[in-house]
């Protein structure tokens, strides 16, 4: 891997885990808020997630092993803010806490 090309990766990687962090922080806001926009935003920040994981995976010399690890991370990441939201909202329910609005709880 030349200079270049490892500059390159790291920072495609960099843009992987940020698109990733705020895929999950919008996912949550959109539930709290239950605006479109916020909404919007998540689904754009999924798909620069998406992107950027093809873009690693077809122009980085990675060796396949960590080309597996970030599509199956790509795909993961579709599901942890649902599943951790689900939880949450259970958990607070069970203990009688509101903190989130009532049309929101899914």
């Amino acid at each position: 891997m030349t200079p270049a090309q490892m500059l390159a990766t790291a920072l495609l990687l960099g843009g992987f885990v940020t698109a990733a962090g705020a895929y999950g922080l919008l996912y949550c806001a959109a539930q709290i808020s239950d605006h479109k926009m916020i909404r919007a935003g998540g689904h754009l920040s999924y798909m620069g997630l998406c992107l950027i994981a093809f873009a690693l995976i077809a122009f980085t010399p990675l060796h396949v092993g960590w080309k597996v690890l970030v599509a199956a991370s790509c795909v993961v990441y579709l599901m942890i803010p649902p599943v951790t939201w689900r939880y949450l909202a259970r958990l607070h329910r069970e203990e009688k806490i509101r903190w989130y609005p009532t049309s929101s709880a899914r």
